[in-house]
């Protein structure tokens, strides 16, 4: 579809009357949502609720049999978002710097899709991506990914290549010489950006942004809470100080986890 088409399409489609759609459009529209209400209700809720007793369960395992809430990826994950909690509470409201995050998540996803972008604005009002592609990933794009937390990361794997993350080094400020660990700032950003990330997504899917009503909102909380579910299980992971602790382990217990519900789901029933 050429541009002119593709932006004719986008001022009929915003100046078309609400409620008003092409028949062919709307019966699409309709079985797409019934689809997805019954994976959510079918597939996600249940994986959701799997996932959340798993997450619990490893948690609890590494408080009770490591020395987990020692560890330094802890105490300075911990301490970035502690320092968010802070900035929060005493009124810092980037709303900007998410915006752009949000809009920037959707325009990078969109682009990964094949779409191609035709306009994109971004304030503390809101902002919108203008864009001929458009599915569940695209839509929900900014609640699964942590958008400033993969720069963070991304910066310091960058950095990683020419410098040692986990040696000191010796840092002249004025008249003291400071010796600082890399590797522990990735970590205080990292739980700062996350929890930056984790407040605006709960902000945002309260408020009922549109990006839900599109996918069905049950289906979209569902599949929004999946994903960051298994992306705390993954720093879990990467911070966790018990080198036996990896996916697999994790995977046994989720599959031990859903395993159990099923054999009580059975007996309750039969």
């Amino acid at each position: 579809m050429s541009t002119a088409n593709v932006r004719r399409h986008l001022h009929e489609t915003r100046n078309r009357p609400a409620g008003i759609k092409n028949r062919h459009d709307a019966h699409r529209d309709r079985w797409l949502l019934m689809t997805k209400r019954w994976i959510g209700g079918a597939v996600l809720a249940p994986a959701c609720l799997v996932t959340a007793i798993t997450l619990i369960m490893m948690l609890w395992r590494a408080v009770a049999r490591m020395d987990f809430l020692k560890s330094e990826e802890f105490i300075f994950f911990t301490f970035g978002g502690v320092v968010w909690a802070v900035a929060y509470l005493a009124g810092v409201r980037p709303v900007t710097a998410y915006v752009f995050g949000h809009e920037f998540s959707h325009l990078l996803t969109a682009r990964l899709f094949g779409g191609r972008i035709f306009d994109w604005k971004v304030s503390a009002e809101g902002g919108y991506v203008e864009t001929d592609k458009s599915n569940t990933w695209i839509t929900l794009a900014p609640y699964l990914i942590p958008f400033y937390t993969l720069v963070i990361m991304l910066v310091f794997g960058i950095v990683g290549l020419a410098l040692d993350m986990q040696q000191s080094h010796a840092v002249h400020v004025w008249k003291w010489t400071v010796h600082l660990k890399p590797l522990r700032f990735l970590y205080a950003l990292v739980g700062l950006t996350w929890c930056f990330h984790a407040t605006y997504t709960v902000k945002t899917v309260i408020a009922e942004q549109g990006d839900l009503k599109r996918n069905g909102e049950f289906f979209s909380m569902m599949l929004i809470f999946l994903i960051n579910a298994f992306l705390l299980i993954a720093l879990f992971l990467a911070s966790s100080p018990a080198p036996g602790l990896g996916f697999m382990e994790v995977a046994r217990c989720w599959w031990s986890v859903a395993s159990g519900m099923v054999g009580w789901l059975w007996h309750l029933v039969f």
